[in-house]
């Protein structure tokens, strides 16, 4: 067997693709839960990081992969840094270290990736040859609201009804005109991710339109970016398609049915429930699959869609890897050969008023862990004390005992 070559888990998940001029909170956010890139890893590898990774989490992993974390190396800053992840490399004298591994797996694409493989020769994962200035400004474009609904259009996707605002003024008169023929419309900082900026304006609110968008970009920082604004749609699901690119073309990663909390991403179930829907999810894949593969692409990718009662839209494009990615690698490598592989995860607020390692004791004692069951529940970050939340991957071989240790996992962690 050929050996893998050793490389560099970059945990960039600040950068200028996914949000513009983030506030604080939402870099403290990406940065807290970067600890889990350890699942990626394997002995010989660098990993990253953009928060403290703890002992608890790093003896838990290596138990559960039968791994030696003493064989990965562990970059990380002594308290939370919402920052890119190459100036934490920088800051902690550091860039050597990552420069003499051969390989980069970056959280996504930007300008310092590309600039770090330029200046050291670094291969960027999956790419075969370095990619070009035009291959970025193509993920520019496509990771905004308004570029992927130009883009999905173009390749005759469909897209709710709306518009784009360049300034807050001119969202404010759009949404006048457009709330008198809608009941409600969603507004979305034009380049955002993870629920950022998607707040819900209503016609029949007693606050003035005026006075709900003043409310609703109050906290959000100055930008040039502008706001999307569509028509918010009773969606009775949100299923999404992950895909990957190589040199050959696009393929199927796994397909989900989204959880959201609040117009934002919380978990998923996977594989989908096939339905009506389905093959016009695919067919969105691969349309823009094949878009971003024309343009130099090669990574991960995923789009969002909205299902509702007469209709079908795609809503957005995440041209990088998700929060998905790294639990369909998990879920594979706990259950290995498996296809497809069953598994349910979530991010909640918890209940009970337990630490990391007693969590993972009393999902061991409940027999929810054991490795060889029909089933195994498994913490995939160390969060609770910093954001009250767990999160959770449930892997398992078939969709109904997934669901019947999901159950019994949320009991555990007093998730409602």
């Amino acid at each position: 067997m050929t050996q893998r070559p050793t490389r560099t888990i970059l945990a960039n998940l600040v950068n200028e693709i996914m949000a513009d001029v983030p506030s604080d909170a939402y870099r403290r956010a990406m940065a807290v839960v970067t600890p889990r890139k350890l699942w990626q890893a394997y002995p010989g590898d660098c990993v990253v990081m953009l928060a403290p990774c703890s002992s608890a989490f790093r003896d838990y992993v290596a138990a559960t992969l039968d791994l030696d974390v003493g064989q990965i190396e562990i970059i990380a800053p002594a308290e939370v840094r919402g920052v890119h992840a190459i100036d934490v490399v920088r800051e902690l004298g550091a860039m050597q270290r990552i420069a003499s591994r051969p390989e980069l797996s970056p959280f996504v694409l930007d300008s310092q990736v590309l600039d770090f493989s330029c200046l050291t020769g670094v291969r960027i994962l999956p790419y075969t040859s370095l990619p070009t200035a035009s291959t970025l400004e193509a993920l520019r474009l496509i990771n905004t609201k308004r570029g992927f609904r130009e883009i999905a259009v173009a390749l005759g996707l469909h897209v709710a009804n709306g518009g784009y605002a360049r300034t807050s003024d001119e969202l404010t008169f759009s949404l006048k005109r457009f709330l008198r023929d809608h009941s409600a419309a969603i507004i979305k900082t034009n380049r955002a991710s993870n629920g950022y900026g998607n707040i819900v304006i209503r016609s029949s609110s007693n606050n003035e339109i005026d006075e709900q968008v003043k409310k609703a970009i109050a906290s959000q920082p100055n930008r040039d970016c502008g706001w999307v604004y569509e028509e918010y749609l009773p969606f009775v699901g949100t299923p999404s398609i992950e895909m990957s690119i190589d040199d050959t073309g696009a393929s199927i990663f796994y397909i989900c049915d989204q959880r959201t909390v609040n117009n934002a991403w919380t978990g998923m179930v996977t594989p989908a429930e096939p339905g009506p829907l389905y093959p016009k999810l695919v067919e969105a894949g691969t349309a823009l699959g094949n878009w971003l593969h024309a343009r130099g692409y090669r990574g991960i990718f995923d789009v969002d869609s909205g299902a509702y009662d007469g209709g079908f839209v795609v809503t957005e494009a995440n041209v990088r890897r998700t929060g998905g990615t790294y639990l369909e690698e998990l879920a594979r490598r706990l259950h290995p050969g498996q296809s497809p592989t069953h598994w349910r995860a979530d991010v909640r607020p918890g209940g009970r008023r337990m630490n990391f390692a007693e969590a993972v004791d009393a999902l061991k004692a409940a027999g929810l862990s054991a490795r060889g069951a029909e089933a195994r529940a498994v913490l995939t970050a160390d969060t609770f004390d910093i954001e009250g939340k767990w999160r959770y991957v449930v892997v398992g071989r078939s969709a109904d005992v997934v669901a019947e240790f999901e159950r019994a996992t949320q009991k555990i962690l007093g998730i409602q």
